[in-house]
């Protein structure tokens, strides 16, 4: 009777989801709050229609171990490098932050410390399932609140480790078992690293041999299940190990068809966990001391984002990012309840406020779907009415770009805003990036290109960057409200200005143009082309024929050509230095001057590889060439030379 039992019980909430699926989504709200509202109806504090709760935590947890294999298999050891900035500086940040706000709340309250700390470690854990799906959903993953939200959580993810092997401690037991478990940790991570590089590969490639789709399956399952469940035995997470397992597929290329055949699984276990995290939710509790639930739930939610606020602040990133991260991260997440759990077992925390945190935790979870699908259209209201570009950072690229004209300006400087920049360098046509990662700055100053740091949707920095004065706009950004945003304030800042977008969907296309794009490039579309082209050169079509049949079809949805041959070519001379670009101001006492005459590499170090005037570029001008009012000069040399070749230029010390 009691596995008849059992599945009357997930018959019951399977049912509960897909009402609350569908009800929520005619809503427009996010079916995650209807999987919390169905917990909270169905669970024992509810009307009680689960019987068997724990058995229902055990599946719903499968849930999240999938998610988090899924968010590995989408990033590779590489990618997650380039977050380590995000990931120590704002991790640590906002832990830190969190702990020291909730430790202080805590004894405020007349809280012990052995009892504020281990709250506290609990409460500055955010909810790595909940705001992953969000971003998943909307695509928002590779953005820049995207990319801060993720090496925040994956930073909390790794300190459970650390906040687990602390909990002894502070129950006053022995310290050498928190040393034999940081040692189980290394060697664990050590040797997954062995695995996946060594032994992973050649796996995999047997089993495909067999021309197997269960046995590729069911390698798949054994290897999230093994590596979460190894993780979990030397006191880690299972979502940690999961995603640890994700991250060794990455890079393999079996990691599609691992995707595709996980996504299903991920999608129906994590509907369960949702629901799950509504029946913790105690009713009676909560309206009996609805007060001190609702003072505690508003406390951990503004300690939460200004924390997440702040430590986005730490990694360089405007107002908007910041409190787009903090609107995302205000809540306290699943690992919150394992830690209390272990907390609870040690006597660190009485029963009362076990059961007054925990329904706090999930009404933070509950809220968070709602807030984030406002959390674009407050940030940029709030930014626009208080946000101001970084003092510095503003008169940088004042420096820079007073002269330009007729340009273009590229926003993101990912695989497909270089590939633009490529093509305009070939036709000298003078243009620069935009972009909002830090590390991307760097590396493209460091290959030589005309790059600044800023948001693109902020009208103060698009008019420092002479969007007035420039001939277009090209879209390479992942953020699709920011896109949508960009275009309207750049619209309005010229309504001259040829704006070209790109996008991932051709559903959005409509949308773009009433906003004011000129043209919007759907990356499936052009995707669904090349295989379209592939196809017909397997069946020995002929090349002209393709193209004929490629043409018409882009003619219908652009109305133009697009290409996407174009040859690229790198600046050689950046091996001697680095390349800045000075604006010759209107007051230089030079002006009308030759190279020659200015004798700039001799006076200051620097050298002039180019210059732009006008609509132009020109590369590697003669000595004999003059400094005329509007020019800009390519200066390659050190920080030092640049800023002396400025200060000659402006005719006084800067």
């Amino acid at each position: 009777m009691s596995d008849h039992q059992f599945l009357l019980d997930l018959l019951t909430l399977l049912a509960l989801a897909l009402g609350s699926a569908l009800l929520f989504t005619r809503l427009r709200l996010s079916p995650i709050i209807g999987y919390l509202v169905s917990g909270m109806i169905a669970g024992p504090y509810g009307l009680h229609l689960i019987k068997n709760v724990h058995e229902v935590e055990g599946i719903a947890e499968i849930g999240v171990i999938l998610l988090l294999f899924t968010i590995g298999l989408e990033f590779s050891i590489s990618s997650l490098l380039r977050l380590k900035r995000l990931l120590v500086g704002g991790g640590l940040a906002q832990m830190l932050i969190s702990v020291a706000a909730f430790i202080g709340a805590g004894t405020l309250y007349g809280l012990e410390l052995a009892t504020a700390i281990p709250l506290a470690l609990a409460l500055a854990l955010s909810s790595t399932a909940i705001v992953l799906k969000l971003l998943s959903e909307r695509g928002e993953i590779d953005t820049a609140h995207g990319r801060m939200s993720l090496g925040i959580l994956l930073a909390q993810d790794l300190a459970v480790v650390f906040f687990l092997v602390a909990l002894p401690l502070l129950a006053g037991q022995d310290l050498t078992f928190s040393i034999w478990a940081i040692g189980k940790v290394a060697l664990l991570l050590g040797g997954l690293l062995f695995f996946s590089r060594y032994l992973l590969q050649p796996i995999l490639h047997n089993i495909i041999k067999v021309r197997s789709q269960e046995l590729f399956r069911i390698t798949i399952l054994a290897l999230i299940l093994v590596t979460a469940w190894l993780t979990s035995a030397v006191g880690l997470s299972l979502e940690l190990g999961a995603f640890l397992a994700g991250l060794a597929l990455s890079e393999s290329p079996y990691a599609h068809q691992a995707l595709s055949d996980i996504l299903p699984f991920r999608d129906t276990f994590l509907a369960i966990f949702f629901v799950s995290i509504g029946m913790l939710v105690n009713l009676g509790l909560v309206a009996d001391q609805w007060q001190l639930v609702l003072a505690t739930t508003l406390v951990v939610c503004v300690v939460k984002f200004s924390a997440a606020v702040l430590a986005t602040f730490v990694c360089r990133y405007p107002l908007r990012i910041a409190l787009l991260t903090g609107m995302l991260l205000f809540q306290a997440g699943e690992f919150s309840f394992v830690f209390l759990k272990g907390a609870t077992e040690l006597n660190l925390l009485p029963d009362n406020a076990y059961q007054i945190i925990l329904a706090v935790i999930a009404l933070t979870m509950i809220a968070t779907p709602l807030i984030a699908g406002q959390a674009e259209r407050w940030a940029a209201g709030v930014a626009t009415l208080v946000g101001k570009p970084i003092t510095d950072i503003h008169a940088e690229i004042k420096e820079k770009t007073a002269n330009l004209s007729g340009h273009v300006v590229i926003a993101g400087y990912g695989l497909s805003g270089r590939n633009v920049g490529r093509l305009l360098r070939d036709f000298d046509i003078p243009h620069l990036y935009i972009e909002l990662n830090a590390e991307s700055v760097r590396q493209g100053k460091q290959s030589g290109e005309f790059i600044v740091y800023g948001d693109v949707t902020s009208g103060d920095i698009l008019h420092e960057i002479g969007i007035d004065r420039a001939q277009a706009l090209v879209l390479a950004i992942n953020d699709p409200s920011a896109l949508a945003r960009t275009i309207s304030v750049a619209r309005q800042g010229n309504p001259d200005l040829y704006i070209l977008a790109r996008t991932r969907y051709v559903a959005e296309l409509d949308y773009l143009c009433e906003l004011g794009a000129d043209e919007v490039i759907p990356d499936e579309f052009e995707a669904s082309l090349q295989l379209g082209a592939n196809l017909m050169r397997r069946f020995k079509h002929s090349e002209g024929r393709i193209l004929h049949a490629l043409s018409r079809l882009r003619h219908e949805h652009y109305n133009t050509m697009i290409r996407s041959d174009a040859p690229t070519h790198g600046l050689s001379v950046l091996a001697g230095g680095q390349l800045e670009y000075q604006a010759v101001p209107g007051d230089s006492p030079h002006l009308g001057s030759s190279l020659s005459e200015i004798d700039l590499r001799n006076r200051t170090g620097a050298t002039v590889v180019g210059i732009i005037r006008q609509d132009r570029t020109i590369y590697s001008p003669p000595a004999s060439f003059r400094i005329e009012q509007g020019d800009t000069l390519m200066l390659l040399g050190t920080t030092e030379d640049v800023k002396s070749a400025g200060e000659l230029l402006h005719g006084h010390p800067l």
